[in-house]
């Protein structure tokens, strides 16, 4: 498994395919091989050789106990995996956290981004409290209870789909049941991440991001609200928009996912 050991910390990251380099950044507690990114690897890795790295606090990257880091930190790592496999520039794509870190990565290491690709994410992280932060603070409140794992499901489904996903029957009961993740992200992990995104703010600094820029948003987001999406639109420079259905995760869902990747490809291919 590939491994890049920086002071304590030991990142694992994934490279997939052959072609043009291309970097995916995943979101909080999303790593390397859950099923998003496992879907997204093999897409893309078609026509591109795709880095994927697990970022501080999720997937299979290690961490002393009591570690700290900034999204600072996070974007660093991924230039330095970069370079480690000769990566002097990439297209990039960074879905909700991974969005804040892929940003980030263009601001410190502009040479590296050729072109972003911003999915529901964000630019500032607002002060608590806040309703976000609330919603996730509640999914760990449930998991540290011992709440079952299909109730907690429940939950998570009505916070990141839209209202219409919910007549698809068939597609929230594979959601709800769908088997344990093995990497999934630790109470240490989620801390770590959520702590990383205090006082996050860069609102100025990608006034300066000069890499073609495409916003990807969606109006039925609750967990990171259109407004955001808006309000990245209008910092970054000549940056395109478009609009999903669907809510949060509308990448991940089956009916969104192919024009998903093609828009993602046909933004980087142009």
């Amino acid at each position: 498994m590939p491994k890049l050991q920086g002071g304590d910390v030991t990142l694992h990251y994934e490279i997939d395919g052959q072609g043009a380099p291309a970097v995916h950044v995943c979101g909080l507690g999303s790593h390397s091989n859950d099923v998003l990114s496992a879907n997204i690897r093999r897409e893309v890795a078609e026509r591109y050789q795709l880095l994927t790295v697990d970022n501080r606090g999720s997937g299979q990257t290690v961490v002393p106990d009591g570690h700290a880091a900034t999204l600072e930190d996070m974007a660093d790592d991924i230039a330095a995996v970069m370079d480690a496999h000769g990566m002097s520039g990439a297209d990039v794509l960074g879905i909700s956290m991974g969005g804040c870190i892929a940003m980030l990565l263009a601001v410190r290491h502009p040479e590296k981004v050729r072109r972003l690709v911003v999915a529901v994410s964000l630019a500032q992280a607002e002060p608590p409290p806040n309703r976000t932060e609330f919603l996730l603070d509640s999914i760990w409140a449930m998991r540290d209870r011992g709440v079952p794992r299909d109730l907690v499901s429940r939950f998570s489904a009505v916070i990141l789909l839209s209202e219409d996903i919910f007549r698809e029957g068939w597609l929230i009961d594979s959601l709800v049941n769908a088997p344990e993740d093995p990497l999934a992200q630790t109470r240490a992990g989620f801390d770590l991440q959520t702590a990383a995104l205090e006082n996050y703010d860069i609102r100025e600094q990608i006034k300066g991001i000069r890499a073609p820029t495409l916003v990807m948003s969606s109006p039925d987001d609750m967990l990171v609200p259109p407004r955001f999406q808006d309000e990245i639109h209008a910092l970054i420079p000549n940056a395109q928009m478009k609009r999903y259905p669907g809510g949060h995760v509308f990448m991940l869902l089956p009916m969104y996912f192919p024009q998903f990747i093609a828009d993602v490809m046909g933004f980087w291919g142009e």
